[in-house]
């Protein structure tokens, strides 16, 4: 049964009443430390939807996004985590295999998936830019909006937009008459200005459990409501982002001793250096052994410290399986899990040493992949399944509007609807997958990833297609009048074979750069990567 057919004539008429009878006043996000909610305006926004107004049969949204996290789970392959409340969340979903995000870098990956468009459309490739601003895209309908225009309570708490991108977290998406948006501050490092820490939660503030906290309280109000109106929460979890700041009992979980390192702690054989990324985030913080002075391309950091790196990002991925454990429960205490889908996602990859390259901030498969999950409990058929599916994160917009029971999206955004593969796990929905990462700098040896760079002033882009069995990489250099890649300018081609390739093993795949010699292989993608981006403005 369809949970909700919003295109009848009399909902349509309901939503223009409701319309009419919303009167609100801004309260200051800085109330309460913009957690609290403004209670004077709670009986005129829930005044709108009566119970007769939404149809009891509306599905609540859930929309868990997670910073830096790569498919560093369980449920993914990687038997030494703990990880058991993510594994458990996998075992009631559909699991996808081969998720990719458009960009690794958080802001222009968050207004990518966050409008459904891929980043050449919303024109923010940096830190600088957004979807919001004049001529791009000021007048379209966020993820979030899109249930808010469609009768629903929207809310969200912690880093689903990357802070300031677009301003104030975006305010057209969020009902923010009731709860003001709520990121809390994190400090930027441990003590000791060191990248990984185990601290005391009795003495220490932790921004993700502050996030949890406001969530929940987000949550139990609109459990209280769910008869006048359906809700869309969205909660993002900071973890594993750096710094690795947890409680020390997550530190305990991995012993320093058992911490394997990479197997190809190399950079690709035959990869161009300008694809090298050397993540200044890691190498500033001090170490016991490296000498920050001397790691480039072909040098890598000490075992010891990549042992010790690669132990605080494991404790913070269970730090924050923790706090999402805690959210999944308070949902299904309150009775809201069976009229709820839960998505699960991250903003894009990570490396943890492999390819001697750290942090995100690449075209590679550990930068571009993610753990993506979706529960939909009353399509039980598909709990615990998994997909090998080429899918992509701006997906999720048609996707998550589809299993709720919306209307298809009439805007141009560029996702594809994954509800086919509720059916049918096994379905193929599209042939690849896209992302693209740009690079700055005045040669190849001195590259940085743009994150402050005007888009004006890119260097080069690289656009990247993932198949079933093969990623490709073109690199061309960047036209900053028009804001597109030159392609009749093309300084460097990547191609990397992934037969065989089924995610778990994070360090056997793109070791070696084939493109010189699987020329016809290159022909074709190059073509493919052509017809996606070459005309995309």
């Amino acid at each position: 049964m369809r949970c909700l057919n919003w295109s009848y004539p009399i909902w349509k008429r309901l939503l223009l009443l409701a319309t009419t009878l919303v009167v609100v006043a801004r309260c200051d996000a800085s109330q309460a430390g913009g957690r609290g909610y403004n209670t004077a305006n709670l009986e005129a926004v829930h005044a709108e939807p009566s119970s007769q107004d939404v149809q009891q049969k509306a599905k609540n949204v859930l929309f868990v996004v997670i910073d830096d996290l790569r498919p560093q789970l369980g449920c993914y392959g990687q038997q030494y985590m703990h990880t058991p409340n993510i594994d458990k969340l996998a075992s009631q979903s559909l699991v996808f295999d081969r998720a990719y995000c458009q960009f690794a870098f958080c802001a222009p990956s968050r207004n990518s998936f966050m409008t459904g468009r891929r980043p050449d459309r919303v024109k923010a490739w940096s830190f600088r830019d957004h979807f919001r601003e004049p001529g791009i895209g000021e007048n379209w309908t966020s993820l979030p909006e899109y249930f808010k225009k469609n009768g629903y309570l929207t809310l969200g708490v912690g880093k689903l937009f990357h802070p300031n991108l677009p301003p104030k977290y975006d305010p057209p998406s969020w009902n923010e008459e009731v709860f003001p948006y709520f990121n809390p501050p994190s400090s930027r490092y441990c003590p000791g200005n060191d990248s990984r820490c185990g601290l005391d939660p009795k003495t220490t503030n932790f921004s993700d459990i502050e996030t949890l906290a406001a969530g929940l309280e987000r949550l139990e109000y609109a459990a209280k409501h769910t008869d006048k109106q359906p809700f869309f929460l969205g909660v993002g979890f900071h973890k594993p982002h750096l710094p690795w700041k947890v409680p020390a009992e997550f530190l305990d979980l991995y012993p320093e001793e058992g911490i394997d390192l990479p197997k190809n702690g190399y950079f690709p054989h035959g990869a161009p250096e300008l694809a090298w990324n050397d993540c200044w985030k890691v190498w500033e913080h001090p170490f016991a052994d490296t000498d920050v002075t001397t790691y480039s391309v072909n040098t890598s950091m000490s075992d010891a410290d990549v042992r010790g790196l690669r132990r605080g990002y494991y404790a913070a991925v269970s730090f924050m399986d923790a706090q999402v454990g805690k959210l999944l429960d308070r949902l299904d205490a309150l009775g809201l899990a069976k009229d709820t889908v839960v998505s699960f996602h991250a903003d894009h990859g990570w490396q943890l040493g492999e390819h001697n390259m750290w942090c995100k901030m690449s075209n590679y498969e550990l930068g571009t992949r993610v753990p993506m999950m979706i529960r939909a409990p009353w399509l039980s058929s598909t709990a615990g399944k998994r997909s090998a599916a080429l899918v992509e994160l701006i997906d999720l917009y048609p996707t998550l509007a589809d299993l709720a029971g919306l209307a298809k999206p009439t805007e141009n955004i560029q996702g594809t609807s994954l509800s086919p593969l509720f059916t049918n796990p096994a379905a193929t929905l599209k042939n690849a997958s896209f992302s693209q990462f740009p690079k700055c700098g005045p040669n190849w040896a001195w590259m940085n990833p743009c994150g402050g760079t005007r888009r004006t002033e890119f260097t080069y882009m690289g656009y990247s297609i993932r198949t079933a069995d093969y990623r490709y990489t073109e690199w061309v250099t960047w036209i900053g009048s028009e804001l597109k890649g030159n392609w009749s300018n093309v300084v460097a081609r990547e191609l990397y074979d992934h037969h065989g390739d089924t995610g778990t093993d994070l360090s056997a795949f793109e070791n070696t750069n084939i493109a010189s010699s699987q020329v016809a292989v290159s022909q074709q993608l190059s073509t493919a990567l052509r017809e996606m981006f070459q005309n995309d403005t």
